[in-house]
This record gives C-alpha cells, structure tokens and sequence, in this order.
C-alpha cells in the first residue's frame, strides 16, 4: 500500500467514533450547501463546475466518515 494509504489509514483510526460521525455529517451538509448555491446564485460556468466537484467531493468524504464510524471488526 502506498505512504499516503497507510497515512489517511491511521488519521481515521486516530479518530473517535464521535469525531467521524459529526464530522461526515457536517461534511454533507456543506456539500449540499454548496449545491443550493448553484441552484440559487448564477455564477460563472467554469466557478459552477469547481463548486459542483468539490460539493460531491465533500458529500463522499462525509458518508465515507460516517461508513467507518463504528466499532471496527463488527459485521454491517
């Protein structure tokens, strides 16, 4: 596994399970924030392209987050 896999590995599993959750939960909100913005306020076509990547970008992180939120080693 590459540097960067085993890095984000340990970050997440420095993380308490509180963290993850409140911290994928916030991450979809801003997501989808983001996405009432495009829906709500013209803007430039390339701006409106950057802000929808990084708002799914966000929504994935955030469910990701809240998918590893758990007691490790527990069948889902």
């Amino acid at each position: 596994m590459s540097t960067v896999g085993r890095k984000i590995r340990e970050y997440d599993r420095s993380l308490s399970e509180r963290q993850k959750v409140r911290g994928g939960a916030l991450l979809i909100v801003v997501g989808a924030l983001l996405v009432a913005l495009l829906a709500f306020v013209p803007l430039v076509t390339p701006l409106q392209v950057l802000i929808g990547l990084m708002s799914v970008a966000l929504m994935v992180v955030g469910t990701l987050s809240l998918g590893t939120s758990g007691i490790g080693g527990r069948a889902v």
